[in-house]
């Protein structure tokens, strides 16, 4: 597998020979595949903290490299949830796995105070839908193409000389599907200006370039045709000199190329097509043409089944033995 400029990678302890799994580990209520997966209450949100560290231990053993603590939804049409619940969700999870296992552990949030109590109990990178423009004491999104706003994610990430990865959204969980999204200036060239403006200001804050990782946000206010063309043309990330991420993971577009592939063979039953919890294979399966073109983390619900398609990939094109 090519795994270009590996030397920049060490600051998130990524694998040189072939993508890094990154496991994720909703403790939500209300995520689009896993919601609810552990809850321990009945009629509130209670986490199951056993549950989360057994769930990690089954991920690591099965080839995770990172752990992805995320406590609120951003599926589409999520609604969000206020600060101190989300703390309560995610922090004693971070801490509970921190003192169990020695990898490195990555908290999903947008807030700056929910990442610095993250990183405080032992998270080491924050990965960031909102790649930085959540003002906390705004309480407020910056807008994409803002400028000069407070960087508070970016100062928590510079004061905790913690990882980041920089995700690119158009508009917000609750209503970035509603509408068609566009891009005038085209997909792939509008998000790259974006992550390199994000990265920009984390760099003037203080945070060392090779502590940022890149996500083009696949099915982040993203149409069928918009999610296929940053795919298509990931080559071009590379001018962000950074580890690119990829979370298509069991997401609507790969569910919609299942229904239009069936409806080309004049296959129009909906039981035909996978539903959410059958996209494991067709996850695995563009996991392992992806990482052939170099990307080095893969968000993905089913690490057994990700990392074993690496597994074949690997070999295919590794040299053959004689024999």
């Amino acid at each position: 597998m090519p795994f270009l400029f590996p030397d920049r990678f060490q600051a998130f302890n990524l694998n040189v020979k072939r993508p890094t799994i990154m496991a994720i580990l909703n403790v939500t209520p209300d995520s689009f595949s896993d919601g609810g997966r552990f809850n321990a209450g009945r009629e509130s949100f209670d986490v199951d903290l056993g549950a989360v560290v057994d769930a990690a231990r089954i991920a690591l053993r099965d080839g995770a490299g990172i752990l992805d603590v995320g406590g609120e939804s951003t599926k589409p049409g999520a609604e969000p949830v206020d600060e101190a619940e989300e703390t309560r969700r995610v922090v004693p999870v971070v801490q509970a796995l921190a003192r169990t296992f020695d990898a490195p552990i990555s908290i999903d949030t947008r807030r700056p105070c929910v990442a610095d109590a993250a990183l405080e109990v032992g998270a080491s990178i924050v990965n960031d839908v909102a790649a930085g423009r959540y003002i906390d004491s705004q309480r407020r999104l910056a807008d994409e193409t803002e400028s000069g706003f407070p960087e508070e994610m970016a100062e928590v990430v510079a004061r905790r000389g913690a990882s980041v990865v920089i995700m690119h959204m158009r508009g917000i969980p609750k209503t970035m599907q509603a509408a068609t999204p566009e891009y005038p200036g085209g997909v792939v060239d509008e998000i790259l200006a974006f992550l390199k403006r994000r990265r920009d200001a984390f760099v003037a804050v203080g945070v060392a370039p090779e502590r940022i990782a890149f996500d083009p946000g696949l099915g982040f206010g993203k149409t069928f045709d918009q999610n296929w063309s940053l795919i298509a043309n990931l080559e071009r990330f590379r001018e962000l000199d950074g580890p690119v991420l990829l979370g298509f993971s069991r997401k609507t577009f790969l569910r919609e190329t299942a229904r239009r592939y069936n409806e080309g063979r004049g296959l129009t039953d909906e039981a035909a097509l996978p539903d959410v919890a059958t996209l494991d294979q067709e996850t695995a399966t563009l996991s392992a043409l992806v990482a052939a073109r170099g990307v080095e983390i893969l968000r993905v619900h089913n690490v057994r089944q990700t990392a074993l398609a690496l597994e074949i990939a690997s070999r295919s094109v590794a040299e053959a033995p004689q024999i």
